[in-house]
């Protein structure tokens, strides 16, 4: 379970963000929706672990992040939470097979050549293993976004606007393979946006 109570975070005196309360099972959804300076951004580097909340408390699966040291929260990050940004980010002069298997290699995982093989597959880049980023389509790299975040099987994917330069038609596509694959792994998947077009794809939603 991921769980959150009372979070709130400050970057001066006179704006405090105070976020909803979260509980979300294993294999569960959430889309979090909210304009732009409401601290989406904010909320999603908490749940991550890469800022430590000024009150409240993120639990997942009974482990608190705020009691881990920097090194643990590290490790912990890198084995349980696959993050999926609004830019893509790859090492440049790698292909997209080894990207793969450098995230498995930063998260202390087994490099399964194999697997990495098989969901590039699965979403639509077996063509591309070999390709280096800067080959691909901005949609092929959102995709290969997506598979470098899940190859390690993680318990939580986070999601940072992943639709907002996308037409309805690749914004379906996106989401669909996003819920598919977490569904795969039995992972817990949070998409945080301000993109209103996800409102009827999803049982559960919060408003910032």
């Amino acid at each position: 379970m991921l769980k959150t109570e009372s979070l709130s975070f400050s970057y001066d005196t006179s704006h405090v963000f105070d976020f909803p309360d979260i509980h979300l099972n294993q294999g569960e959804d959430l889309l979090i929706l909210g304009d732009s300076g409401v601290g989406k951004t904010t909320l999603i580097q908490i749940l991550s672990g890469l800022l430590r909340p000024q009150t409240g408390f993120v639990e997942m699966n009974g482990t608190s992040l705020q009691d881990l040291s920097s090194k643990s929260l590290d490790q912990f990050r890198g084995s349980h939470i696959g993050m999926i940004f609004q830019q893509s980010h790859f090492v440049r002069n790698l292909n997209i097979l080894d990207n793969l298997l450098l995230s498995l290699y930063l998260s202390n995982k087994k490099q399964d050549k194999k697997r990495a093989i098989h969901l590039l597959q699965e979403i639509g880049l077996a063509n591309k293993l070999n390709n280096m980023p800067d080959e691909l389509s901005q949609g092929e790299q959102q995709r290969a976004a997506i598979a470098t975040a899940l190859i390690k099987a993680p318990n939580l994917i986070l999601a940072d606007e992943p639709t907002s330069s996308l037409d309805d038609k690749n914004c379906k596509k996106i989401i669909t393979l996003l819920k598919d694959q977490a569904a795969l792994t039995n992972s817990k998947l949070i998409i945080i946006t301000h993109d209103q077009r996800l409102k009827d794809q999803f049982k559960n939603s919060v408003v910032l």
